[in-house]
């Protein structure tokens, strides 16, 4: 469920672009900067990032509780990374009296036209709402869906090079001493890719793992979710800490572990049929006008 949240706020964080000049510019904005170049030219706004995050969240029909703290990170650097540069091409337009030719000027209105439509579409989406019987009447309807094949894992991991053994035993030591603070050390000691995510696995069968990473199957065999392995593991060229994060048996998923998802994806379906049949109603109105005028036309 979290990797396709993931992946559903990467494509909802598209930055809307700066269609007017003064948009583009730092004029017009106030409060705290977030950002700012080294040449004073460029400024991004907390209040203009919050704007453009309340309206990336909103285009996928989420709230900001419905997304983890890390997530709503990622977002918001995102989006001040989109509007800074932006910002920065926009300005260099301007030195270059791009925004002067008329085929800019021509462009603002269609671009403001895009905007309201796509804006009004948004709105007709968020109509759709979903309850927590709808999720339930999806789950009993389709309890095959939610049926654990074999057991599964989610693991949190450090990972340092085999050479580095006293690197491992550090991490391991200030892991088993606060678990809780186990991004924190990840963040300190993994090498570079590991970081990605605090290190925190997917769901893992018991065969993926078994068959992949022997020596973590076997030094999970009895450690508890929140608690760490007491050892450093070795796997081929790599030294592994290990949190477990989640033991999750074979069987039917509780419905509560998989209540978001439904939902989710039920509130994709409905706000496609809201959007649908809202523009179903314009196509049907202005596409039958059409077509009656080019008939009259035709036969005169």
């Amino acid at each position: 469920m979290e990797e396709k949240m993931k992946n559903k706020l990467k494509i909802g964080l598209m930055t809307a672009l700066c269609v007017l000049a003064v948009s583009c510019g730092n004029s017009g904005q106030s409060g705290k900067v977030l950002y700012e170049s080294g040449d004073k030219k460029i400024k991004v706004y907390e209040s203009e990032v919050q704007t453009e995050l309340e309206k990336s969240l909103d285009a996928q029909g989420l709230k900001a509780n419905e997304v983890t703290p890390e997530q709503l990170t990622q977002l918001k650097q995102n989006i001040v990374k989109n509007i800074a540069l932006n910002r920065a091409v926009a300005l260099d337009g301007k030195d270059k009296k791009i925004d002067k030719e008329k085929k800019y000027v021509d462009s603002i209105e269609s671009a403001k036209e895009g905007l309201l439509a796509t804006l009004t579409l948004t709105a007709e989406a968020n109509k759709a709402s979903v309850t927590d019987e709808d999720a339930k009447q999806a789950y009993e309807a389709n309890k095959a869906n939610f049926e654990k094949k074999e057991d599964t894992v989610k693991l949190q991991l450090v990972v340092v090079p085999s050479a580095d053994k006293a690197k491992a035993e550090a991490a391991l030591k200030e892991a088993t001493a606060n678990p809780a603070n186990f991004s924190a050390v990840v963040q300190k000691y993994s090498a570079n890719a590991a970081k990605t995510g605090n290190g925190e696995t997917p769901e893992i069968t018991a065969s993926q793992l078994s068959q992949g990473y022997g020596p973590i199957s076997q030094a999970i065999a009895s450690v508890q979710p929140g608690q760490v392995v007491n050892s450093v593991v070795t796997v081929g060229n790599e030294l592994y800490v290990i949190k477990v994060l989640e033991k999750n048996p074979k069987g039917l998923i509780p419905f509560e572990k998989v209540k978001d998802s439904i939902k989710n994806q039920i509130r994709t379906q409905k706000r496609q049929i809201e959007t649908q049949t809202y523009l179903q109603t314009y196509i049907q109105l202005y596409f039958s006008l059409y077509w009656y005028m080019y008939w009259q036309t035709s036969i005169q």
